[in-house]
């Protein structure tokens, strides 16, 4: 175990309260690409948590795992998991105050009595500007206490730290997440683990497949989403295929192994299917996949993640029978020519995609481009980018696989695996001889003929009366005589005045009336009064 160092200043604290599963061998495999990149790390996790792997980055023991009680009650066992979930969160946030990370980091979105235990994370965010960032696999939803108005306002206080969402599936539109929250989509890197090799023929004699077999291999948990069933039914359509399943049944809610074994015996296909429940570790699990033909990922429309399976199945260089909801594994299988892509939830499109995989010609699947493209790597410097946005103030653009700078890869087209089957030769069924029938009486229909009604008489048409215009008679002009004999003759005379110039009719013009015309008054000059007679006045005038 190694010790954060107080001096050092850190970059990355993540918070991971797991020991084994999906969860916390993802945080691993980001931590240690984190580390790589020479970025001080530190993981806040439980004391199992290095037990079954090692770690080069600084870790601190301070998580609980699992629940609280022993008690088999319901009620008990959901208290247990609310108190141990805010026992977490809150030492989570002193850890994020006492260290002063730059980014952080969550495991996953957990919003059980967020209420309770929300509010130092975000006054961390309000007063230091720390960037929350978390890991979108699910959430903890199956724990909630009370009543629905505080679950609705648990999982809304939950949102609010974060400002990245680090995702590796395909979410809804519209998304659940908060649009302050930047989602980013990273893919799934693959294991680090020193694979031991084994002979890929002693492992198919284990499977007790006959020869000639083409193998398909479904390998992981064995849940209802993948479609196992489907897969079975598929084969009695494709003779030359034989399927091995892989597994165990992790949720009590899944069907069982016996579920899958009797429904091959009832279809008659027990030979051809074979079921396993060993246990098979990580170094050797490239080696099983190398010893079959074809590997088996058929989702249903729900599923709208990735596989792990796929990061294997091309290091084994193996194609894929794969079928999912909208997801990124539906773009990556279809983009690297990784195998062929069938629409969920259907046995013929199952048997179809088996006959394709048997008999079809297959693209070539660009192994090395997917390699560079899936790692954890991408996956780290994808979180990064986001954050380094954030900080700038720069928006930050939804990111879903990126790189893509080659040109797809072309599919391959579909056979049908009915088509393919032998037909065999069916007997004609018995006909019986049947006595003719009697001739039935025709009966002619009298047939009326219909008589047009008479056309109407046309109406009398009116002659109508053209009035013409009267037109004014056409005097024949002299050229002697002037054509205006007033204008003309006052144009020639120059010395006629302006006063005797008549109009266009030989008189002179009219003079113009006015209304209310009044004849002008005449006008009194006042005569200057010498300064004598204005005294005389004055005195006049005081007298």
């Amino acid at each position: 175990m190694s010790q954060p160092n107080p001096k050092e200043p850190v970059d990355i604290l993540i918070q991971c309260p797991g020991s084994h599963g999906v969860i916390p061998d993802h945080v691993h495999e980001q931590a240690t690409a984190m580390h790589e990149f020479g970025l001080k790390v530190i993981v806040l996790c439980c004391d199992a948590y290095e037990r079954s792997r090692s770690v080069a980055y600084a870790t601190i023991p301070c998580m609980l795992e699992g629940a609280t009680t022993n008690r088999t009650n319901a009620f008990s066992r959901k208290m247990g998991k609310a108190l141990q979930t805010m026992r977490n969160q809150l030492i989570f946030a002193w850890e994020v105050f006492k260290n002063k990370p730059a980014l952080v980091l969550a495991a996953s979105h957990v919003d059980s009595q967020s209420p309770l235990w929300v509010w130092p994370h975000i006054l961390l965010v309000f007063l230091r500007k720390t960037i929350y960032g978390m890991n979108l696999h699910f959430s903890n939803r199956d724990h909630h206490l009370g009543p629905k108005w505080w679950q609705k306002l648990g999982s809304h206080l939950a949102y609010k730290p974060f400002r990245i969402a680090v995702a590796h599936k395909r979410l809804p539109d519209p998304s659940p997440i908060p649009k302050f929250i930047r989602t980013v989509e990273v893919p799934i890197g693959p294991e680090k683990t020193q694979q031991i090799r084994e002979n890929p023929k002693k492992i198919r004699q284990k499977w007790k497949v006959a020869r000639g077999k083409k193998i398909f291999l479904a390998f992981g948990h064995i849940r209802n989403h993948k479609n196992l069933d489907l897969v079975i039914r598929a084969l009695l359509e494709n003779p030359q295929a034989a399927l091995v399943i892989l597994g165990r049944v992790s949720n009590h809610r899944d069907r069982p192994l016996k579920y899958y074994q009797m429904l091959a015996e009832d279809l008659g296909l027990s030979k051809r299917v074979f079921i396993s429940d060993d246990f098979v570790p990580d170094e050797k699990r490239q080696s099983y996949f190398e010893a079959a033909d074809f590997i088996v990922s058929t989702y249903s429309s729900g599923f709208h993640s990735q596989s792990a399976t796929l990061a294997t199945a091309v290091k084994a260089r193996r194609h894929v029978l794969a079928s999912s909801g909208g997801s990124p594994m539906r773009d990556l299988v279809e983009h690297f020519g990784l195998g062929v892509f069938v629409e969920p939830d259907s046995s013929e499109a199952v048997a179809d995609g088996m006959a394709t995989l048997l008999h079809g010609v297959l693209p070539e699947a660009n192994w090395e481009a997917f390699e560079e493209h899936a790692t954890w790597g991408t996956n780290v410097t994808r979180f990064l980018e986001a954050a380094a946005d954030i900080k700038s103030g720069r928006p930050t653009p939804v990111r879903q696989f990126e790189g893509y700078e080659d040109e797809a890869v072309p599919l391959p087209t579909l056979l049908s695996a009915r088509a393919l089957l032998p037909v065999k030769p069916t007997k004609p069924p018995k006909t019986r001889k049947l006595a003719a029938p009697k001739p039935r009486p025709v009966v002619r229909k009298k047939i009326t003929k219909r008589v047009a009604p008479p056309e109407p008489a046309p109406k009398p048409v009116e002659p109508v009366v053209v009035l013409e215009k009267p037109t004014a008679p056409v005097l024949e002009s002299d050229p002697s005589q002037p054509v205006f004999p007033g204008f003309d003759s006052a144009l020639e005379s120059p010395s006629a005045s302006p006063e005797k110039v008549t109009g266009l009719n030989g008189h002179a013009p009219a003079k113009k009336k006015t209304k209310g015309a009044e004849k002008p008054k005449p006008s009194r000059a006042r005569k200057p009064r010498s300064r004598v007679a204005n005294r005389e006045a004055i005195g006049a005038a005081a007298v």
